[in-house]
């Protein structure tokens, strides 16, 4: 059987965990190269699964045999990696947030639509077996007409401080930084747009942190009120620097019934000592809680590519969740809710 090749952009930490997925865990996927501008961390990476080591991106790009990139570099880059993959031919892969405004986002959905190449967004949660089978009891009416959705994402740490993650005009602060894979989540189990956001963040658990980075550290509590284009309402919580565990459960309340997703153990096991102790294992990271979910994302994208299916989560889903994002920042800024659809409740316009 062919295979196809893959081309890993950035050997970051989400680099790293592609590289071995479609490597060794993905049927029908080949890593033919890693890249990166720090060479040496591309070589490292590329020699543990016998790939070819880029520095440059545009070089890489010219090798013909390379049918696909997976994208896992700082997110103020994807706009500029995807637009020259797709203009040489290759499917894409880019992890999450797509970028860090509408206008750029637009110009990526344009230029998928015009190659009609397979674009996949790093959106993992539509592959955890919860969260697909919630959406699925969701679809037949387990619980009548969704009325209400909670949507939590905790993190037990932050971006390497000082690096460019824990800059707000960097990262997109916490609304693109964590908040996004809510976003995708709670409109694709709601199958319904998102109408208007009001939000509210504050730098609470990372007060040392905010004084290495200058005083401009990324907020690190956010807590939403949304309202979809069907009547339906929710929130969002987001919370990083938490110390306890990663932790990520969405409720989905209608009008015959509640379903809830995940749970605060990551082990289903807990543990009562003589010293009246109890404890639960939390998950160490999202990478650990959503380990299957990147498997089945990344086979997914390769059987999209033999296929020529579109992706259950693609270009369109990533501009989506980016209009979200930007409505959340302004709304924060403003302090007062703001239409997603692009105008202020009061007026004004968001481009960003």
């Amino acid at each position: 059987m062919k295979k196809i090749n893959i081309a890993i952009i950035g050997a970051g930490r989400m680099g790293q965990l592609h590289t071995k997925n479609f490597e060794y865990f993905v049927y029908g996927a080949n890593v033919k190269a890693v890249c990166d501008q720090e060479k040496a961390l591309a070589q490292k990476h590329a020699t543990e699964v016998e790939a070819e080591v880029y520095s440059d991106v545009s070089v890489l790009l010219l090798d013909e045999s390379i049918d696909a990139v997976v994208i896992t570099t700082p997110v103020q880059t994807h706009k500029t990696f995807v637009l020259q993959a797709l203009e040489a031919g290759k499917h894409v892969f880019c992890e999450k947030p797509l970028c860090l405004n509408i206008e750029d986002a637009n110009e990526m959905y344009q230029k998928a639509k015009e190659t009609k190449k397979v674009f996949q967004v790093g959106y993992m949660r539509r592959f955890d077996k919860g969260y697909e089978t919630a959406k699925q009891k969701i679809s037949e009416g387990a619980i009548g007409t969704p009325v209400f959705i909670r949507s939590t994402s905790r993190d037990p740490g932050l971006p390497p401080v000082p690096g460019w993650g824990c800059f707000p005009e960097k990262s997109g602060d916490i609304s693109f930084e964590l908040c996004s894979h809510d976003y995708d989540s709670i409109r694709w189990l709601l199958d319904d747009e998102v109408e208007s956001v009001f939000g509210q963040a504050a730098v609470l658990s990372s007060i040392k942190e905010k004084d290495i980075c200058g005083g401009t550290m990324m907020n690190d509590t956010i807590a939403l009120t949304l309202k979809f284009s069907r009547g339906a309402l929710g929130t969002v919580e987001g919370l990083l620097n938490i110390k306890y565990g990663y932790d990520a459960r969405t409720e989905i309340i209608g009008d015959e019934g509640v379903i809830s997703i995940g749970q605060m153990n990551y082990i289903d096991v807990v543990t009562g000592t003589s010293e009246h102790k109890i404890s639960l294992p939390t998950a160490p990271s999202f990478t650990d809680r959503f380990a299957e979910a990147y498997i089945k994302e990344g086979q997914h994208f390769i059987d999209c590519i033999f296929s020529g299916q579109t992706p259950l989560v693609g270009v369109r889903d990533g501009l989506e969740a980016v209009k979200i994002a930007a409505a959340v920042n302004k709304s924060i800024q403003l302090a007062a809710p703001v239409n997603v659809t692009g105008e202020m409740l009061y007026g004004s316009n968001i481009s960003n």
